[in-house]
């Protein structure tokens, strides 16, 4: 009896161990397909990390491709490198924009959107190429070739008609254009915002370049001064844009002298653009430190025609 018992004993004993077992086996295999789908999750969810990234590096990308417009893309008349014909390249220089009262207009600085239109509009139909200026640089250069009519737009101050209303018409007919800023007018009741400038630079028309940090005399200040503002007004401008931007400037009311080229130019200004109303500059003799310009803000497009045309080669 005991003998039974005891043999009873032993093989619930075996019965219990073999139950034991294969729970234990099947919570392995069951931890080991649970580690393999988490390890199949986990990778699956970092792979579409990394995809998403590469999307948005993509996206990012794409945007600021699409920033930077071949304005000489489509023109299909001939174009010249410098070496090869003399072509003029007129300036056009507007201020403010918007309709006041010819009394509240005595410097001629305001255009309007209307005028602004009509500008560009029969230099289009004349058949006129717009350019910016760091196209003209690296036509200079000779890296780049041009139309044979081609014209630059600049505006000075930042004054906020600029965004208002000359802002419509560039995008409009797609016409790139140049605004020389003073930093610290940005945000005035009269000047644009940065927000505003980041918004015309990110379209890929316009360019935002110096006109100093206050509209001051440069011949006035002394080398280290000069170097100082520039330095701190184009690092600004970098900053608010978002990116490296060529070094080009324009003097207030055009006060410059041998000196602050010289100074301006050892610190990578080397497109300098000063006042000289109603220049018109060549190509074989063109100076990037000495460029003038024609007043838009008052004359009709048929004006402006003429100073081109009466200019000699």
């Amino acid at each position: 009896m005991k003998s039974r018992e005891k043999k009873l004993k032993n093989n619930f004993i075996i019965l219990l161990s073999i139950l034991i077992i294969v729970c234990i086996i099947i919570i392995l295999v069951k931890n080991s397909v649970n580690n393999k789908k988490t390890v199949e999750t986990v990778g699956k969810v970092q792979e579409e990390l990394e995809n998403n990234e590469v999307e948005e590096n993509t996206v990012i990308e794409e945007k600021k491709e699409n920033k930077k417009i071949d304005f000489l893309a489509n023109v299909k008349e001939t174009k010249y490198y410098k070496s090869e014909k003399n072509i003029k390249i007129p300036v056009l220089i507007y201020h403010a924009f918007g309709n006041v009262p010819k009394s509240d207009n005595n410097y001629g600085l305001y255009s309007n959107e209307e005028r602004f239109e009509e500008n560009v509009k029969t230099l289009l139909d004349a058949g006129y190429t717009f350019v910016n200026l760091e196209e003209v640089y690296e036509y200079n250069k000779g890296n780049l070739a041009l139309p044979e009519k081609v014209c630059v737009i600049t505006m000075d101050d930042g004054w906020k008609g600029c965004y208002t209303e000359a802002f419509k018409v560039l995008k409009k007919y797609n016409v790139p254009a140049t605004i020389f800023i003073i930093n610290y007018y940005m945000g005035g009741d009269e000047y644009l915002t940065w927000d505003q400038a980041k918004e015309m630079f990110d379209s890929g028309l316009v360019k935002i370049h110096i006109h100093g940090l206050w509209h001051n005399d440069c011949t006035t200040l002394s080398k280290e001064d000069l170097i100082a503002q520039y330095n701190t007004a184009h690092d600004e401008i970098e900053q608010r844009m978002g990116e490296k931007i060529q070094r080009i400037m324009a003097y207030p009311a055009g006060s410059h002298n041998e000196n602050t080229v010289k100074w301006l130019k050892e610190i990578g200004f080397e497109v300098q653009v000063l006042t000289k109303y109603g220049t018109v500059n060549k190509s074989r003799t063109l100076n990037m430190t000495d460029i003038g310009r024609i007043r838009g803000e008052l004359a009709t497009g048929t004006q402006i025609l003429n100073t081109i045309n009466a200019a000699d080669l």
